[in-house]
């Protein structure tokens, strides 16, 4: 990967786990076999980050469960709003599921 293309997709996913920080008070990373996601852990929602995905696994997965919060009033920098928009249709579509 082009050192340039990894240093966006960095950044990008930083900017992505800032906007996760300010959605979710409990942040865990682990490593195993399972998706990064959000469940509830005796009576508190908890982000778990699976810390064995790679960059774009972890941009995509961040993406869709940013999508899935009322993220209005919180402010994202356009390059972040575009990718969260970019999974908005795809967190939408397995919600419903």
């Amino acid at each position: 990967m082009p050192l340039k293309r990894n240093l966006k997709l960095e950044r990008l996913c930083r900017e992505l786990e800032e906007v996760a920080g300010r959605l979710f008070p409990d942040i865990r990373q682990e490593e195993g076999w399972f998706k990064t996601g959000v469940c509830t852990i005796r009576g508190e929602t908890v982000l778990i980050l699976n810390g064995r995905q790679t960059i774009d696994e972890r941009i995509a997965a961040l993406a869709g469960v940013i999508a899935l919060c009322n993220v209005e009033g919180v402010y994202l920098k356009p390059i972040v709003r575009a990718e969260i928009e970019r999974y908005s249709h795809a967190a939408e579509k397995a919600a419903s599921i």
